[in-house]
């Protein structure tokens, strides 16, 4: 059970003006409970401009986590993250920044001749700031996940009331219409006409591409300096590869309904079928062999909103 907890999506953290006000909180709670409580023989400790001093603690739990998370930040942008960061990872991430904030408390600390700079002095900083830290950083983890749970399940009901399953598979099993003759036209302008309807996409090389119906596609993934176009047909689903960035494939789109939802994913919302939502964001759904796409936060609203107005 723990470890099925540890492991529920958890939207990563960037730091942004609300993390900053959020950690300035926790330094003023921090300097608060010292000043109060004055925990761990402080109310021995006789010394001028006391208050001024604990008030310190409070500095150094609003500064570390900051440097610290930006730190963090820096070394794991570069990995796709976004998809699958957890309860459990973003535990690490706090563990390490109450690390970092004992040891900046031990500095702190020895500064003013109240703690000793050695291993002992260290994990007695550690365990002050854990069990100082442990309520509200808990707190503060299961709220902001139960809320985003909440909030995105939500929106995805309100979503998938407006989808019409039936209509949607009837129109991904169909998804190469009959084509009607066009009445008094030559065939080479009807033919002229098809291919505009196709959605053509062209690799790097001006050479190779890939041609499709708009229902035939039902999303594109990036790979490296390749992307991966994975569309129906005859029945079935494939997949083909292509040498070009998901930026250059989404700038040879021009449907209205086929999006980018992800850092790594072009969306077409017509073949979704389902949304799912947890505390990470949504999940699109298609109706064949239980394929799915990610919606990351960034993209999550405009294209619920899209989804709404399908017909």
């Amino acid at each position: 059970m723990l470890l099925s907890f540890l492991n529920k999506p958890f939207p990563r953290s960037d730091q942004d003006s609300r993390s900053v006000r959020n950690n300035f909180f926790v330094g003023c709670f921090v300097a608060l409970f010292l000043i109060v409580f004055e925990p761990f023989d402080i109310a021995r400790w006789q010394t001028d401009n006391k208050e001024l001093k604990l008030i310190g603690f409070g500095v150094v739990s609003f500064v570390i986590p900051i440097f610290v998370s930006t730190i963090i930040a820096h070394f794991i942008q570069k990995k796709p993250v976004e998809d699958n960061w957890t309860i459990g990872k973003e535990i690490v991430v706090i563990l390490i920044i109450l690390v970092c904030i004992a040891a900046g408390n031990m500095f702190y600390g020895r500064f003013l001749y109240i703690m000793p700079f050695t291993w002992n002095g260290f994990l007695f900083a550690f365990m002050s700031v854990v069990l100082i830290g442990i309520f509200p950083v808990t707190l503060h983890v299961l709220r902001k996940h139960n809320k985003l749970l909440k909030i995105n399940l939500e929106k995805a009901t309100v979503v998938n009331e407006h989808l019409h399953p039936e209509e949607i598979k009837n129109r991904i099993d169909d998804h190469i219409p009959e084509e009607e003759p066009l009445p008094n036209m030559p065939d080479n302008i009807a033919d002229e006409i098809k291919v505009v309807s196709k959605i053509i996409f062209i690799a790097e090389n001006e050479k190779d591409k890939v041609e499709l119906l708009p229902e035939q596609l039902l999303y594109i993934e990036a790979a490296d300096n390749y992307s991966n176009i994975v569309f129906i047909e005859e029945e079935k689903i494939k997949k083909q590869l292509i040498r070009s960035s998901l930026k250059r494939i989404e700038s040879q789109v021009n449907f209205e309904l086929i999006l980018r939802c992800h850092r790594t994913f072009i969306v077409n919302l017509k073949n979704v079928k389902k949304v799912e939502g947890n505390a990470a964001g949504y999940k699109l759904y298609f109706n064949k062999d239980n394929y799915f796409v990610p919606v990351s936060r960034n993209y999550g609203n405009s294209i619920l909103e899209k989804l709404k107005i399908l017909k």
